[in-house]
């Protein structure tokens, strides 16, 4: 699982984003906790100290089982929490 997503889907999704002037990025290091919930701070800036650029609970099962099964599989994140990273815009009610 070194390389769990599909280099040829990553590349045609992110010529496609290009194509469409959408901002984006070409990779990055998803980190998988088990959901529903959010991380804490503190697990956020322990993931964000260990090379995370993005965490969900959402790549987990369904990426290891296309891999296994030799499925090309990418996934697309989009921000929604911005908790440790963006501090001032992460005073949500609850947090």
């Amino acid at each position: 699982m070194a390389e769990p997503f599909c280099g040829r889907l990553r590349a045609l999704l992110a010529e496609s984003a290009a194509a469409l002037n959408l901002r984006h990025h070409r990779q990055g290091t998803v980190v998988t906790i088990e959901g529903p919930r959010f991380s804490t701070r503190a697990e956020s800036h322990m993931f964000r100290l260990l090379g995370a650029d993005v965490i969900n609970m959402s790549t987990v099962p369904e990426v290891t089982l296309a891999r296994e099964a030799g499925i090309c599989y990418q996934s697309i994140a989009m921000s929604t929490d911005y908790d440790c990273w963006k501090e001032a815009r992460s005073r949500s009610p609850g947090r």
